[in-house]
């Protein structure tokens, strides 16, 4: 035993001695006897980016965050894939790699493809328009895959089924352009099988004779079988049981069978009626189309009489039965079911002016500023008995806001006679407000910086979801400082008293600058012009509000179909940022024919005025040489006018950033008092105030040259010395647009001013001063009803040329006299010869005809004014006064009118009735 004890000692102390010489050589001579180079990491000497088999371009290469010279790391080359794929510009990224010690990367980019245009092959006599809306796999525009294109086949197939067209086939083909990886798509129908309906059928009960049915149907036997039509007769037939009070009808088609071999299909139709519904409503006359919609389906019996009764004492309400009663029970005859309500409407009262009672915090007069007159209820005379019944709620919500949680609100009435006085007993509670309110984790900002961003002050009423919005305006202020990753909690405590204290803990998130900007997408677009465009810099904070404003700024421009710019991290403090756009189409070519009268239509009967055609023809090519410039070409031909327009638009003027129109034209037309030809040219710019197309400054420099012919009045009366007359002027404007709506406004408000000097350069004759200014109020002063009233005003001085006047009357102006015969008058011809001051008042009221048609309007309209042979010589006696009235249809480019007008002011024995028919708003 000794022994063997011994014998493990001399082995672990040889063990021990071996380690440690061996521990001592490697120490000592390893570093003599190898490289040290062999304990580097590899490091990256190449990379090349290659896109679709082709050189990157530098915008590209730049995405890859892979340097030359940067140690090889897989964890690195990963991140950059993942950056390169948050683009959004690649369908697929990999990467290659070659060496051990000096290695060189290739990636290996494939772009996303783009669906630029699809195009239609095959006479089908189906809209190319109707086949794009019904493929949703294949937009333009969007993302192209061999997938989408195949699933676009499946969608474009059962859509000519439904028009038809059965067993089409289709030929699918693809051109990519290598440069821009946008893909058209050309589909072609080869061919597709139709047949013809050789029988109807019907199956079921009926209960109306089968030939009635077969006429309501537009599906009729010989004619083609299109499933989309047959669809549409079980509409009709549906409508038809409706009507006869079978709500619930089931009509399908049952059975369809085709004979290939002779090309025909009959089919069958099945109706089941299901039972008969009729509703019975006793007491007062209420519309039963407010009820029949409730009953197409199947409901809860109970929640369907409660609804009716809902809507019919609404209804009854607002005609002033404000205590109306509504009971309601169902009977059923074998397949009948009827629905009855019971009315008893009570006594029609006239509605007083409302009053409250309980105030303490508020006045009476705040209430029905804040909330009733909001409501758009312009008097409270004309309050109807249904919006009565919906105040409560409304000023208890209105309390709410303002810290009264526990408000309470209770209509009563004081009766006297049919009188009724609305009386609102309010129990305003206590008002709940902040007490304390505090801002923990916030380092970068001051308190009193982020308490401007909130809705909730100390000491102010509290409002539970104000503390949502505070949180999100807290994030944003955060986004928009180039701040990233901040995130804002909020926690409320009620202490005593309806005091609560609100404490908002921010974790903010790490400053991040712009390291790059890339650009990609643009081939034609020159760089410099998107540059231009920026408003976020290299180098700078990446404010998320200047990232919004050049999008909005690149969109602008009109020359790109998309617009996107991503956000790609690069570090913790550092991110790039994409601009990726889509430019759009360069060409277009439009025209437009329509009719026109020699004169203003006299009479109803339009065909006995003399019509011609006219036609406008438009050739626009944009983006010109990449500077996103636009040239245009505008023709217009007609009986009165001959016009042709050559137009130069760009974004900047000499580098400032100021829209600039360069127009030259060519115009001839003729007016009541003379006729003239005129050629021109004008330098135009504009200038945004508001950042928005809704306050611009506008500034023309214009030379033109004018010949009067076919003069009706005196040389005299035309105030020029010389023939023809050449003007050089410079104008100012001021615009100010807050419509809703320019071509069918229904609110707010426009205003413009312009002043005009024509002064003698170039050798031109023109001497004058002229200023014009318009204001537009349109207010909506019931749902449907809008009140519009314009202003103009018109003064010059100096030697006005007869082309250069003020003129008045027509359908746009004074609506009491034909087209510019307002005003003075040649003593010889008694032609209009204009003048040089003019004021005018138009003020419209615009009502529904029916509730049905609500583009269909009823008008009534006063216009007052005149023009004036001087400024001196206005005076408001002088103003004429037209009243009419009149039918619009409401368009996308304004409303096509016919009025009526009527001159109060008419000489003795002349016509006080005049007809107007035109497109768009007085102006």
């Amino acid at each position: 035993m000794l022994k063997s004890i011994r014998d493990f000692n001399l082995k672990f102390r040889l063990f021990v001695f071996v380690s440690l010489f061996i521990f001592l050589y490697l120490s000592t001579f390893a570093k003599k006897t190898f490289p040290q180079d062999l304990y580097q990491p590899p490091i990256i000497e190449e990379v090349s980016v290659m896109v679709d088999n082709n050189q990157a371009d530098s915008e590209i290469r730049r995405l890859i965050s892979v340097k030359k010279g940067d140690s090889f790391s897989l964890k690195k080359i990963t991140e950059s894939i993942k950056q390169a794929y948050k683009t959004g510009l690649f369908s697929d990224i990999q990467v290659l790699k070659e060496g051990e010690q000096n290695i060189s990367l290739t990636y290996i980019l494939k772009r996303k493809l783009i669906t630029q245009a699809i195009i239609f092959r095959g006479n089908l006599g189906v809209p190319q328009k109707k086949l794009k809306e019904n493929m949703y796999a294949l937009r333009e525009g969007e993302p192209f895959s061999e997938d989408g294109l195949k699933h676009a086949v499946g969608e474009l197939k059962e859509y000519l089924y439904r028009e038809g067209y059965f067993n089409p086939e289709i030929k699918t083909l693809t051109d990519r352009n290598s440069q821009t990886s946008q893909v058209n798509v050309f589909l072609e129908v080869l061919s597709a099988e139709k047949f013809i309906v050789h029988k109807i059928n019907f199956d079921g009960s009926m209960l109306l004779a089968e030939e009635k049915l077969r006429k309501k149907m537009l599906t009729r036997e010989g004619k083609i079988y299109i499933p989309s039509l047959v669809a549409q007769d079980i509409d009709r037939l549906k409508e038809i049981y409706a009507s006869m009070d079978y709500r619930r009808a089931e009509i399908n088609v049952k059975e369809k069978k085709f004979d290939k071999e002779n090309g025909f299909v009959s089919i069958i139709i099945e109706i089941i009626p299901n039972e008969k519904i009729e509703i019975a409503v006793n007491g007062a006359k209420v519309p039963l189309n407010l009820l029949k919609p409730i009953w197409e389906a199947r409901i809860f019996e109970e929640w369907g009489l409660s609804e009716g009764e809902a809507k019919i004492i609404n209804y009854i309400r607002k005609k002033g039965f404000i205590f109306v009663n509504v009971t309601s029970h169902i009977e059923r005859d074998e397949n009948r079911t009827l629905i009855v309500h019971d009315i008893i409407p009570g006594i029609k009262y006239k509605i007083l002016n409302i009053s409250f009672k309980g105030l303490q915090y508020f006045t009476s007069s705040q209430i029905k500023n804040e909330v009733i007159f909001r409501t758009s209820i312009p008097f409270l005379g004309k309050i109807n008995g249904n919006k009565l019944f919906e105040l409560p709620k409304e000023i208890e919500f209105f309390y709410k806001t303002h810290g009264f949680s526990s408000a309470k609100v209770d209509l009563n009435f004081e009766i006297k006679g049919n009188k009724a006085k609305p009386i609102y007993f309010i129990e305003e509670g206590n008002q709940e407000k902040i007490k304390i309110l505090s801002i923990e984790g916030a380092h970068l900002f001051s308190k009193e910086e982020l308490i401007d961003q909130i809705y909730s002050f100390q000491d102010k009423p509290f409002f539970q979801p104000n503390i949502q919005k505070d949180i999100e305006s807290l994030e944003n202020f955060y986004l928009n400082q180039g701040i990233r990753g901040t995130k804002v909690n909020a926690s409320v405590k009620k202490m005593d008293n309806s005091l609560f204290r609100v404490n908002f803990q921010i974790k903010e998130g790490s400053k991040i600058k712009v390291e790059d900007i890339i650009i990609t997408g643009n081939k034609v677009t020159r760089k410099n012009v998107i540059l231009k465009e920026l408003v976020v810099k290299k180098g700078e904070l990446a404010r998320y509000d200047l990232i919004k404003e050049t999008k909005r700024n690149l969109e602008k421009l009109g020359i790109f179909s998309e617009v996107r710019i991503d956000e790609i991290p690069l570090s913790s403090n550092k991110e790039n940022l994409l601009i990726n756009v889509r430019e759009g189409e360069r060409n277009y070519a439009g025209l437009g024919i329509g009719l026109e009268t020699k004169n203003e239509p006299r009479s109803f009967y339009i065909w006995n005025n003399v019509i011609r055609l006219r036609g406008t023809g438009e050739i626009i090519h944009s983006n010109l040489f990449g500077l996103a410039a636009q040239i245009s070409l505008v023709g217009q031909v007609s009986l009165k006018e001959r016009r042709g327009v050559v137009s130069l638009e760009q974004p900047y003027l000499f580098g400032l950033p100021l829209r600039t129109f360069l127009n030259a034209w060519l115009e001839k037309e003729e007016r009541k008092s003379y006729s003239f030809d005129r050629r021109g040219v004008s330098l135009s710019a504009v200038k945004s105030l508001s950042g928005e197309e809704d306050m611009l400054l506008l500034f023309t420099l214009r030379f033109a040259r004018t010949t009067l012919y076919d003069l009706q009045v005196s040389e005299s009366e035309i105030d020029r010395q010389f023939s023809p007359f050449s003007a050089s002027s410079l104008s100012g404007s001021f615009i100010l647009d807050r419509r809703n709506d320019p071509f069918n406004p229904e609110k707010g408000y426009f205003f413009s001013s312009a002043l005009e000097w024509a002064y003698p350069l170039f050798k031109s004759e023109s001497d004058y001063l002229k200023s014009f200014t318009k204001y537009q109020q349109f207010l909506s002063i019931f749902p449907g009803i809008t009140l519009g009233s314009t202003a103009r005003m018109g003064l010059g001085q100096g030697m006005i040329p007869i082309h250069e006047r003020f003129f008045g009357g027509g359908s746009n102006s004074f609506r009491g006299v034909e087209f510019d015969e307002l005003g003075p008058k040649d003593p010889l011809s008694l032609k209009p010869i204009g003048g040089k001051a003019l004021i005018l008042f138009n003020f419209e009221l615009i009502f529904p005809l029916f509730s049905s048609y609500k583009n269909l309007l009823g008008a009534i309209f006063y216009d007052k004014g005149n023009v004036f042979a001087k400024g001196n010589q206005m005076k408001w006696g002088a103003l004429e006064d037209a009243l009419g009235l009149g039918i619009r249809y409401r368009t996308p480019l304004g409303p096509f009118r016919f009025e009526l007008g009527w001159n109060l002011d008419a000489p003795e024995g002349e016509s006080k009735v005049l007809a107007f028919i035109t497109i768009g708003n007085v102006f």
